[in-house]
């Protein structure tokens, strides 16, 4: 996909790209609005935050919520930042489905859930400047405002947490989204100068990107990776563990882990790569 490629155009390459978001321009059957979707008490936010306990056992409430925001907030993530970085619009979510859809892993087909979004086209282009970044980084904060505090209401985990949590799948979201482009550094860079914003409730300390690096005898493998600035909880379910990524880890064992992972990644390379729900 060329940097001059239209609004529709950066929706196409997106689903193809990421089967596991569902996107729109039109179609407006079977979409609830945004503020309908995430509502107290919503079939929507009930449905979303049950289907959290496939990934784990042993969740309550909380871990729920932690899960569902990283869960929500990669594919808004990719989402977004497919169109923002190809054609530098911010586009505007006008309706919003949680669906299932035939996924595909290790050759295993079944069904997941995934969200639908609906775009409405914007009128113009911000860019990829000051302005667009600043355009990107105010509408992503007005859709999660309402949503966060809806959560944090309903399973008691604050909004802090959820903010950082936010965080990751936009960072890890732009990251996959440069890769697949072969503009890895524009991404990082277009992500950074999004979520450090000063007095921005994404700007955390502890959200970097990092590149790992590891000799194996046919060379060295290269990797970046996002580190994550929030924690999912997973590590209170029921045998879970902390994300190989996690602000709750030391540095160097972060590393060690990662390392293991690229090493990994590279053994099953002949197939497909292992991908957890929350995206390095």
């Amino acid at each position: 996909m060329r940097e001059s490629g239209g609004f529709a155009a950066s929706i196409d390459w997106l689903t193809a790209a990421f089967p596991e978001v569902g996107c729109s321009l039109e179609g407006p059957m079977g979409f609830a609005a945004t503020a309908a979707f995430w509502a107290e008490g919503s079939t929507g936010m009930e449905a979303c935050l049950a289907y959290q306990d496939r990934f784990a056992s042993g969740m309550d409430d909380k871990i729920r919520a932690a899960h569902l925001i990283a869960f929500y907030c990669h594919p808004l993530g990719l989402a977004m930042g497919a169109v923002y970085l190809a054609t530098g619009l911010v586009p505007r979510i006008a309706g919003l489905r949680f669906e299932t859809y035939p996924r595909i892993d290790g050759g295993r087909s079944f069904e997941a859930g995934r969200f639908h979004f609906l775009f409405d086209a914007p009128s113009a282009a911000a860019g990829k400047g000051e302005e667009g970044e600043q355009q990107f980084h105010d509408g992503f904060v007005l859709h999660m405002k309402s949503i966060i505090a809806l959560i944090k209401r309903r399973c008691g985990l604050s909004a802090r947490a959820q903010w950082r949590l936010a965080t990751d799948g936009l960072a890890g979201a732009f990251l996959e989204i440069g890769r697949l482009r072969g503009e890895q550094a524009v991404a990082i860079e277009r992500a950074l100068a999004i979520v450090k914003r000063a007095g921005s409730p994404l700007a955390s300390r502890d959200l970097r990107y990092e590149e790992i690096s590891v000799e194996t005898p046919g060379g060295a493998l290269c990797r970046t990776y996002r580190m994550r600035s929030g924690c999912c909880l997973y590590y209170r379910t029921e045998g879970g563990d902390f994300c190989d990524t996690c602000v709750l880890l030391r540095t160097e064992t972060r590393r060690e882990r990662l390392k293991a992972h690229l090493l990994e990644t590279e053994r099953k390379s002949v197939g497909c790569e292992v991908v957890d729900c929350h995206p390095r």
